[in-house]
């Protein structure tokens, strides 16, 4: 678990380099086009991530029930296999991108159109089987091997990135740069014993309701996805509707006038990556303690939220007044008041929560329950997000209110049971 944490401060930080490079490389309208790429990339693998979260639970159960009752090995031969499972979403990811990105993908990125429907159809398939990796390397403890995918999925991202800046490459090579972490799986699968053995692994139901439950989990994660990952994309689509200087009410707001949809993208990326990128790399460790832990988990989760939120405030309160001088030392126009930085990085920490209380949800056997929280919070972002009033204060809004609405709904179901679900 050392290295999982290691691994998750290595995320955080690379993921954050990534973006400042991309914005003292690229100008701001292209950059604008990288972030919503980056956005739209990763909300996808958000969706791909429920397979690793249904994956982490399912083998975890097996393994937990096998080690209870042995003699019930005959039947959990039946299982699914989930690495057969990624390959065929693999498959039907790539095929459905590659043939439908350029109907759509315009609306993201105006240059280089060809190889960025091919690097998303190529990238998205390759995290599929990434994603099962990923969950049972959890389920079987190997948290060294998750650790080493983690760390060399954002290593390369950071050295071509490095390079790109060094040499000047242009949007083609951030493109590149998006994607190529997805292939992490392939030299640890080569290089492990350990990972090649827990491939085999099968999970605690057969095919069909192995396959039912991860829809569920990629439902939900493909909500959580956008708010998590997929925002900075919700911004420039909702800029492009159109979005005014105004305030909340319509009034004329001078603070924010001048802050532009690629500020605002930007702004929600950097604020989201210190938090959120290591916290989703650790989803699988907490769906793995809560599968494995009996008791009350409202109990069980006082603390860890106490702790989550305390952080979050934290960062808030120092992204106002350090945040608007990163802002200016980069070039470019991603100017955006203090105040604007606070309530963006409040709004990371709404996110973290209601990501915490989803896992819990997973872990516990409430798939619907996890469904709903994650629908709900992103129908009223989205909401919030076409509202009148400055884009801004819209983003904050939505980034603040929605997920603790989602929250509320998960902890109203979890008041309502003392102990683990059976089964």
């Amino acid at each position: 678990m050392r290295w999982l944490t290691l691994a998750t401060v290595i995320a955080a930080a690379g993921s954050f380099a990534v973006l400042l490079l991309s914005a003292w490389t690229l100008g701001t309208a292209v950059n604008l086009q990288f972030a919503a790429y980056w956005g739209l990339f990763f909300a996808c693998t958000g969706v791909l991530g429920g397979l690793m979260q249904e994956t982490t639970r399912a083998v975890g159960a097996a393994g937990r029930a096998t080690a209870a009752h042995p003699g019930r090995t005959a039947a959990a031969g039946r299982g699914a296999r989930p690495i057969l499972v990624a390959a065929a979403v693999a498959a039907v990811t790539a095929a459905v991108f590659g043939l439908t990105g350029p109907l759509w993908l315009p609306l993201v990125v105006e240059e280089h159109l060809g190889a960025a429907v091919a690097l998303m159809a190529l990238g998205l398939g390759s995290y599929a089987m990434q994603a099962a990796v990923s969950g049972l390397l959890a389920a079987a403890g190997l948290w060294g091997q998750y650790a080493a995918l983690i760390i060399v999925d954002i290593l390369v991202r950071v050295a071509l990135a490095a390079v790109a800046f060094q040499r000047g490459w242009g949007l083609i090579a951030f493109l590149v740069i998006t994607v190529i972490g997805a292939a992490s799986w392939l030299p640890l699968a080569a290089a492990s014993p350990a990972t090649r053995a827990a491939l085999t692994a099968r999970a605690d139901v057969g095919p069909r309701r192995f396959t039912a439950l991860m829809a569920t989990a990629m439902v939900a994660s493909g909500a959580s996805a956008l708010l998590v990952t997929g925002f900075a994309t919700l911004v420039k689509l909702a800029d492009d509707l159109g979005a005014g200087g105004t305030g909340p009410l319509g009034v004329p707001d001078p603070a924010v006038a001048a802050v532009t949809a690629a500020g605002i993208a930007y702004a929600v990326s950097l604020t989201r990556a210190p938090l959120l990128i290591p916290l989703e790399k650790f989803q699988n460790a907490i769906i793995v303690h809560f599968v494995r832990a009996e008791g009350a988990p409202l109990a069980a989760l006082a603390r860890p939220l106490a702790a989550l939120v305390a952080f979050g405030v934290a960062g808030a309160c120092l992204a106002w007044p350090v945040g608007p001088w990163i802002l200016r030392v980069l070039p470019g126009d991603y100017m955006i008041p203090g105040a604007g930085l606070f309530a963006l990085t409040l709004g990371a920490t709404s996110t973290a929560v209601l990501m915490v209380t989803g896992s819990v949800m997973l872990a516990t056997s409430h798939h619907r329950a996890y469904l709903a929280g994650w629908v709900l919070a992103t129908a009223v972002a989205c909401a919030l997000l076409l509202a009148p009033g400055a884009l801004l204060w819209r983003t904050a809004a939505a980034v603040i209110a929605a997920p603790l609405l989602g929250v509320a709904l998960h902890l109203r179901i979890l008041a309502k049971e003392a102990t683990w679900p059976a089964g």
